[in-house]
């Protein structure tokens, strides 16, 4: 790497550098104030000041090329070619519909596209502390919600376009990263799929919506399509940049819960006189421990990126390294990442022949922390140390039995759950791909894509407690170690043809392919318990297994635009999917789209509304397909299970020296033949408008989806018809309806100050309109505190309506009596508020003056609410709640506040309002450019990141996906400092 450094450098050292000078006007002849100017494919560049003159160093004259910009015209870009003088003249451009997006098979101006779709190009300069590519995108795109999983430095992210259209099959999106389709089963030890592309290496997202954009891959776009552009190389000079930050991350919030003074008080005040009294008080301790102190902490956490691009005689390239250590404020929680890719992209046979060729390898490294230590925290005595010297389980204070181990009904010492969990993980992943475009030569109207990628991963890890650790010493101990490898292979081919015609002023653009995709998965794991020895003398096992798993899908696809005076456009789209998930029954699903868009700005009878600048009105419609069942690879196949474990076996009778006789359990699983394609059908009107050369710009959208063919796993079948009491089948239907609203503004826009503005809101409801055989409007599936019925949105909760007292105060076990019989049962649960949201929002701005910037962004969701089961869990204030002769229990705060004396988790009381906005990110910077004491140009900047949430909601986070309030891992507050060199 270093030599192939040192001749590039030495190679554009050898060029002729020197300083370019000229004047930028437009086609009146005035000049334009505050127009960019840059050396493409690098960062090098200036504005022209208050008469258009630029001065721009550091140019080389030979190859450089320079880019001009500026809202409301046309970029332009010109060749240097040997002079050090270059004036331009801008052409208006009331819009930006010539900008080149990407979408399914191919890239189409931004004016002629049909769906719904947004590109959101990656700005480095608001990106404040993001160490995975979702982070970037969070409030930034209408109808698309990003829920991460907490603080966690390993968690996931849910994300969702427009809701979700299934029940129990996947309601993920297919993303897709140059062109490679990821596999959203994931990686082992990698709880996010994102975390595989550095941050910094990506240079626009492109989210499809509709059916008219996304059923182009059909199977897998049922829940939309993300496409994923990494950077590429680019000819010029080699440019090398380097990007580094720190960053300090602290609990911002706790459960609030008694402290010891109050705890004494609570114990004393409320049990005074109860025959167990004195044991309460001989049982309490001396100290006074805030137990959630002790398992969090302030990191320091650091990324640093490295990117070196530019070009070699005909060789276009750009190499990047990246290194990232996060440490979670929960201790022993961890992660560190090193990443690396390389771009090539030359052009052979006079650009006849495009070649693209991507590589990206990650390795990370994981602790995951014991996340049951939060909750317990939560309830733990905090008038007991943390450790005991004495103890024989680690050091750590521990709940004993009178015999003196450990009380296996008592809650575990917090810190010894961290601090005794070692979990760990390790993996590798590559994802990579070649793509060659090639313009046929005798007829260059036609090109041949072929596109080869890869993704593969291998992973291992282990988790182990020692057999002293209390909250495992009755168990034994555990050891338990697995692996996995992962391999996604696919191979796609498409032709396209391109014409203007002088029929009707039109342009034909034709487009076929072929699509082949395996997935491969195996793996191991092993677990054991360490004390606990089998009758042969060999550590018990627990389970132990392999598996190995594959899928395939083929496909054929196909796709027409056709426009007709740059005015009326037409898609027209049909794919073909066959999955290795169906039967040969039911193994093809055909799925087509049509959309129209009307260029209404483009028609003379609006070339007098000068304020107008784009005005585009568009209807989709579509069927999208759904493969990714979460039910294994082969439902519709027969198939057994070897049982193996401890608890996994079968004793029949005894051996004759009167040991018992154990045999391995073979047993079948449940099938469905029948099993088929989840269908859905979406609908889509838009408007796309630009006023005042685009300072004001937007959409709006309107749709409505429906599901048919649900895959349902929870469908009830007769005794006796199969292997289980429940199988997976397509039953039910579901549908969604939604709006969204996306707003981009450039209120101030002069030679010094600039100020953007962008916010977008999002409307959805759905609604189960089947979900059995038949039409019972009255079916049901219960899932713990939420339910599922015919007629209600997905995931609302199921509880008793809570009755309160003259105060405002919840009185213990009083509920309203729905049906007035009298008794309190099944009969008076209702059906109360949801999980997810009405309406989601994102806001975001950016203030620019001179070299300074301050940009500010902040999402929010409205309508969802969360069950409180930190609350509900440890409500009671009941002797035996909080006393069990071995050991007590703290409170939360809100039991002396709801005053139960035993517990009401079913209460509508703890489906608490969970509505909140939060301001993600604060950031200021300032950039300074090349000079003479300086050769480099960079950026320093610092960031707040989780400053602050508006919200009523009485748990800890309200952003919780799926509305349970459990063990939440808390979002950090994140100070950073960084800075962004160029050279």
């Amino acid at each position: 790497m270093l030599l192939v450094l040192g001749l590039l450098s030495f190679l554009s050292l050898s060029a002729q550098e020197a300083t370019v000078r000229g004047t930028v006007t437009d086609t009146t002849g005035e000049t334009v104030i505050g127009a960019n100017v840059r050396i493409k494919g690098t960062d090098n560049g200036t504005i022209t000041d208050f008469n258009g003159n630029y001065t721009l160093a550091d140019v080389n004259t030979q190859s450089a090329v320079l880019v001009f910009s500026f809202i409301g015209y046309q970029p332009l870009e010109v060749p240097v070619s040997g002079r050090t003088t270059v004036n331009v003249v801008l052409k208006d451009d009331t819009q930006t519909l010539d900008e080149v997006i990407v979408i399914g098979y191919g890239q189409v101006r931004r004016g002629d596209a049909t769906g719904s779709l947004t590109s959101l190009k990656a700005d480095p300069s608001v990106r404040g502390l993001a160490p995975n590519a979702q982070d970037m995108m969070i409030g930034k795109i209408a109808g698309v919600n990003i829920t991460t999983g907490g603080g966690s430095p390993t968690a996931g992210a849910t994300i969702r376009i427009r809701g979700g259209s299934s029940l129990t099959a996947s309601n993920d999106p297919l993303i897709i990263v140059d062109g490679v389709p990821l596999d959203n089963s994931g990686i082992g030890g990698v709880g996010n799929i994102l975390s595989t592309i550095n941050p910094t290496d990506i240079e626009t997202f492109t989210v499809l919506k509709d059916a008219s954009a996304t059923a182009i891959y059909g199977s897998r776009a049922s829940n939309g399509v993300i496409l994923i552009t990494t950077r590429k190389g680019t000819r010029g000079k080699v440019t090398v940049n380097y990007d580094a930050n720190v960053s300090f991350s602290t609990r911002t919030k706790k459960i609030d819960v008694l402290n010891t003074d109050e705890f004494r008080a609570f114990m004393t005040e409320n049990y005074k006189g109860a025959d167990n009294e004195s044991a309460m008080h001989a049982l309490m301790g001396d100290a006074d421990t805030d137990w959630q102190s002790e398992i969090f902490r302030t990191t320091v956490n650091t990324e640093h990126n490295l990117s070196v691009y530019g070009s070699t005689g005909n060789l276009p390239y750009r190499v990047s390294l990246g290194y990232t250590r996060l440490d979670g404020i929960l201790k022993t929680s961890h992660m560190e990442r090193y990443t690396g890719s390389v771009n090539l992209s030359p052009s052979l046979l006079r650009d006849h022949l495009k070649l693209n060729l991507n590589g990206k390898l990650m390795h990370i490294r994981s602790r995951f922390a014991n996340t049951g230590a939060i909750s317990t925290a939560a309830m733990f005595d905090p008038t007991q140390p943390v450790y005991d010297e004495n103890s024989p389980y680690g050091g750590y204070f521990t709940w004993t039995d009178p015999d003196g181990t450990p009380s296996s009904l008592a809650p575990a010492n917090p810190l010894a759950l961290l601090e005794q969990t070692d979990d760990r993980s390790k993996a590798t992943n590559f994802i990579g791909n070649a793509q060659f475009d090639y313009k046929v030569h005798f007829l260059p109207d036609l090109r041949l894509n072929l596109n080869m990628g890869i993704d593969y991963s291998k992973s291992d890890g282990g988790k182990y407690i020692p057999e002293y650790a209390a909250f495992e010493f009755n168990a034994g101990g555990y050891d338990g170690n697995w692996e996995q490898t992962r391999r996604n292979m696919l191979l796609e081919f498409y032709a396209q043809y391109v014409k203007d015609l002088d029929f009707l002023d039109s342009r034909l653009d034709i487009m076929g392919g072929y699509s082949w995709q395996h997935y491969h998965r195996k793996g191991s794991n092993k677990d054991y318990r360490i004390s606990k020895l089998d009758d042969e003398g060999n550590p018990q096992v627990i389970t132990i297994g392999d598996y190995v798993n594959n899928n395939y899908l083929v496909s054929f696809f196909g796709r027409l635009n056709y426009s007709i005076a740059d005015k009326y456009l037409f898609t027209f789209t049909l794919r073909n999917d066959g999955s290795s998930r169906f039967s040969s029954d039911n193994r093809w699903g055909l799925f087509p789209a049509a959309a129209f868009a009307w260029r209404a700005s483009n028609e003379g009878f609006l070339s007098e509304a000068k304020a107008l600048s784009d005005l585009k009105l568009r209807l989709g419609w579509g069927i999208t397909g759904q493969q990714d069942i979460n039910q294994g690879d082969y439902p519709y196949l027969g198939s057994y299970q070897y049982a193996v474990g401890e608890q996994t076996h079968q004793m029949l009778g005894y051996n004759p020296d009167g040991t018992p006789n154990w045999v391995s359990v073979i047993r079948p699983l449940a099938y469905n033949p029948d099993i088929k394609w989840e269908e859905t059908t979406t609908y889509n009107l838009g408007i796309d408008y630009g006023f005042l050369a685009n300072r004001i710009s937007g959409s709006v959208d309107l749709y409505y989806r429906k599901t048919k063919d649900l895959i349902n796993a929870a469908t009830k079948t007769a005794a006796g018809t199969n292997f289980n009491q429940y199988v997976v089948a397509n039953i039910g239907s579901l549908e969604n309806r939604g709006a969204e609203v996306a707003i981009n503004a450039i209120p101030v826009l002069t030679k010094e100050w600039q100020w953007e503005i962008g916010t977008n809101f999002s409307y959805n409801k759905n609604k189960i309109l089947k979900l059995s055989f038949g039409d019972n409007t009255n079916s049901e599936r219960r899932d713990g505190i939420k339910i599922q019925k015919v007629g209600y949105a997905t995931d609302m909760f199921y509880v008793y309506q809570q009755v309160y007292d003259e105060t405002g105060y919840p009185i213990e076990g009083a509920y309203v009596d729905q049906n007035n019989d009298g008794v309190r049962n099944d009969e008076d649960f209702i059906i109360y508020k949801r999980a997810t949201p009405d309406w989601t929002m994102g806001l975001n701005t950016k203030l620019t003056w001179k070299s300074w910037d301050l940009s500010v962004a902040g999402h929010g969701s409205f309508g969802n609410y969360n069950y409180n089961n930190v609350a509900a869990s440890n409500a009671s204030t009941a002797t035996g709640s909080v006393f069990q002769n071995t050991f007590m229990y703290n409170r939360p705060k809100d039991a002396l506040y709801t005053r139960y004396t035993t517990t009401q988790s079913n209460s509508s009381y703890y489906i608490q309002n969970a509505s909140f906005f939060r301001i993600d990110n604060i950031t200021l910077g300032w950039s300074f450019r090349t000079q003479a004491r300086l050769p480099l140009r960079g950026r320093i900047y610092g960031s707040v990141q989780n400053p602050v949430t508006f919200t009523k909601y009485k748990g800890m986070d309200p952003e919780i996906s799926g509305g349970i309030d459990n063990n939440f891992y808390p979002r950090p507050l994140t100070m950073l400092l960084g800075f962004n060199l160029t050279f």
